[in-house]
C-alpha cells in the first residue's frame, strides 16, 4: 500500500530506483525472454512505477495541510497566517529544477527544461519551463507536463546508437554516444556530424530492444535551387528575429558543406568503380583465344588424353562433319 506521508522528494528518489531496477530486469529478459519470474517482476515494477507517479501527481495537486486547524476558532484565527505562509511556502518539487520535460504549447508537445517551481496561493504546485531551441517560457501545473524518463547508464555506453535532443531546435535526432560525463553524455549526431553534450534525460534508446519504444520524428525537407536539401525547421521566415536568422544561416551552411562533401565522395566512388569495371573488362580479354590474346586455339586433330581417344573427335561422341558436293547454279528464265 502506498505511503501518503512521504514527501515528494522521497517519492521521486524511489521512482528513479524503481526505473533502474526495471531497466536491469529488461536486460535480463533479453537473455531469458521466457523466464516467468522475470516477466512477473517486470509487471510488478511497472505497476509500482505507475502508482508512484500517480501519487506524485496527487501530492502536487493537493494543497498542503496547515497546522493549528484542529478547532474552528483556531482555524479562524490562523486563517490569514496560514494563507500567507502557504503563499510563500517552498515547493516540494525543487528536485525537478533542471530536468527535461514535454509541455503542450500551440496544439503540439515540445521539449523544455524546468527553470523554477513554486506553490501558488491555492497550494498548487507550478513550474516555469523554457522551451529548448526557442526563446520562450511559460508556466504550467506540475501535473500538466510530462517528465522525460532517462535510460539506465548501463544502456548508454560509449558507441551506443540512440536519439538525443538537439540543443538548437529541441527535436530528436539519431546520434552516437562518445563519452559519459557527470551531467550527461557527449554525443555526435550521425545525420549532420555536429557534436554536443546533453543531459541524462535528453537521451532515449531506440530500436528493437524494447527498453524505450520511440518513433522517429519525420523531418520535412526543402530543396534549394542548387539541389541541396535542408530541414523545413531551418528555413528562414519573415517573422524570425536577427539572432534566429543568424543561427539558421550557420546551420544551413553546415548542412550544405556536408552535402557537398558527400557529393564529392560519391563522384569519386563512381569514377573509381567505372575504372575498376573498365580494367576488369580489359583483363577479361586475356582469357580469350586468338593471336592478340597470346593463347593458341585447340586443334581439331588433338588426341584426347584417355586411352580410347580418337583423332578429330573433341569429346562430343559424334562423327566428322560431312560436306555436300558443290554444284553449279544456273539461272532459269521463264
Amino acid at each position: 500500500m502506498a505511503d501518503f506521508t512521504q514527501s515528494a522528494e522521497e517519492l521521486l528518489t524511489k521512482l528513479d530506483t524503481y526505473r533502474e531496477q526495471l531497466a536491469q530486469v529488461e536486460e535480463a529478459l533479453e537473455a531469458q525472454p521466457d523466464e516467468p519470474s522475470l516477466v512477473k517482476l517486470k509487471n510488478d515494477l511497472t505497476e509500482v512505477i505507475v502508482l508512484t507517479e500517480d501519487l506524485v501527481k496527487y501530492q502536487a495537486a493537493a494543497p498542503a495541510d496547515e497546522p493549528g486547524a484542529s478547532t474552528p476558532m483556531a482555524a479562524t484565527a490562523s486563517a490569514p497566517a496560514a494563507s500567507s505562509s502557504r503563499t510563500h511556502s517552498k515547493s516540494v518539487h525543487t528536485a525537478l529544477i533542471g530536468r527535461t520535460c514535454e509541455a503542450f504549447y500551440e496544439q503540439k508537445w515540445y521539449n523544455a527544461e524546468i527553470r523554477a517551481v513554486r506553490r501558488d496561493e491555492r497550494g498548487i504546485e507550478r513550474c516555469t519551463v523554457s522551451f529548448i531551441g526557442v526563446q520562450n517560457s511559460r508556466e504550467y501545473k506540475i501535473t500538466d507536463v510530462k517528465m522525460l524518463r532517462p535510460p539506465h547508464p548501463a544502456q548508454c555506453q560509449p558507441g551506443t546508437r540512440c536519439q538525443a535532443v538537439f540543443p538548437e531546435d529541441g527535436l530528436w535526432y539519431d546520434c552516437v554516444i562518445t563519452e559519459q560525463t557527470e551531467k550527461g553524455y557527449k554525443i555526435s549526431f550521425t545525420e549532420y556530424g555536429s557534436k554536443a553534450e546533453v543531459k541524462f534525460d535528453q537521451v532515449r534508446i531506440t530500436g528493437t530492444s524494447g527498453k524505450v519504444e520511440a518513433k522517429k520524428r519525420t523531418i520535412k525537407e526543402v530543396q534549394t535551387p542548387a539541389g541541396y536539401k535542408i530541414p523545413e525547421s531551418v528555413v528562414i521566415q519573415k517573422t524570425d528575429t536577427e539572432e534566429v536568422i543568424e543561427t539558421k544561416k550557420r546551420k544551413i551552411v553546415a548542412i550544405k558543406k556536408m552535402q557537398r562533401t558527400d557529393r564529392l565522395e560519391e563522384d569519386a566512388s563512381k569514377q573509381q568503380s567505372s575504372w575498376i569495371k573498365f580494367h576488369y573488362n580489359k583483363a577479361s580479354t586475356r582469357s580469350k583465344c586468338g593471336f592478340t590474346a597470346g593463347k593458341p586455339k585447340d586443334s581439331i586433330f588433338r588426341v584426347a588424353e584417355t586411352l580410347d581417344g580418337k583423332v578429330g573427335v573433341m569429346n562430343s561422341g559424334q562423327e566428322m562433319t560431312r560436306f555436300t558436293e558443290p554444284k553449279k547454279f544456273t539461272y532459269q528464265y521463264v
